[in-house]
């Protein structure tokens, strides 16, 4: 496959806010947010508003139970069920999502790290995984939660929570963040797509990811090697 083939299997992140979710019983709300780890670039979760269905509810679904993605349609279909999704841990959208959120969500959700073949095995696989820690979790909803990792720094981000920030490298300021390009087959982002000048005017550019350096939520800048 050329670059040319590569670059047309790439979508934008953004792009899929918004889009239904349905499971094979009925529809179970929208993306409103995903998150993706900064040390491999894998997408690791859909934030899910469950409304209309459930009001008030915000669940974290792992791509491996994505199923299909309906590009044109504008539709995900996931292979776990309503009852699955409604037994899913609420996650609270108006914070960051920290070190210490990432590793409650494992621990509840036990998915195998990108590392990991196993990770993109069947969606029946996906679906049993998830039904097992739903019923592990109930089992162990008294026990005591684990105590935050010493060395507590952030690498799980929102694509919301870092659009628009600073794109900077060693000569100053480039731009700001306007997207991310993934490869839905692993979903792994493969450029960040950034923006500068006005709203009218702006001129987009991509980064490889691996240009990127870091992110700082406190300057609210990425910094990258272009």
């Amino acid at each position: 496959m050329n670059d040319v083939a590569r670059s047309a299997v790439l979508r934008q992140v953004h792009g899929m806010v918004g889009m239904p979710v349905h499971a094979p019983d009925g529809a179970v709300g929208r993306v409103h947010d995903i998150y993706f780890d900064d040390r491999d670039w894998h997408v690791r979760y859909f934030h899910v508003d469950t409304r209309p269905w459930l009001i008030g509810r915000h669940v974290l679904l792992a791509p491996t139970v994505v199923r299909f993605v309906d590009w044109e349609s504008d539709r995900i279909d996931v292979t776990i069920t309503r009852e699955q999704v409604e037994q899913s841990p609420d996650v609270d959208s108006h914070k960051p999502v920290s070190r210490q959120h990432e590793l409650a969500m494992y621990e509840y959700f036990a998915w195998p790290f990108a590392s990991s073949s196993a990770l993109w095995e069947g969606e029946e696989l996906a679906a049993r995984l998830h039904s097992l820690m739903i019923e592990m979790h109930a089992q162990d909803m008294t026990a005591p939660s684990p105590p935050p990792p010493e060395n507590a720094d952030a690498h799980l981000w929102s694509v919301d929570a870092v659009h628009h920030y600073t794109v900077e490298n060693d000569n100053g300021k480039l731009g700001r963040v306007a997207d991310f390009m993934v490869l839905p087959d692993t979903w792994t982002l493969r450029y960040l797509v950034a923006e500068k000048g006005g709203p009218l005017h702006a001129n987009r550019f991509l980064v490889p990811v691996d240009a990127v350096h870091g992110i700082s939520g406190d300057t609210r800048q990425v910094r990258v090697s272009v």
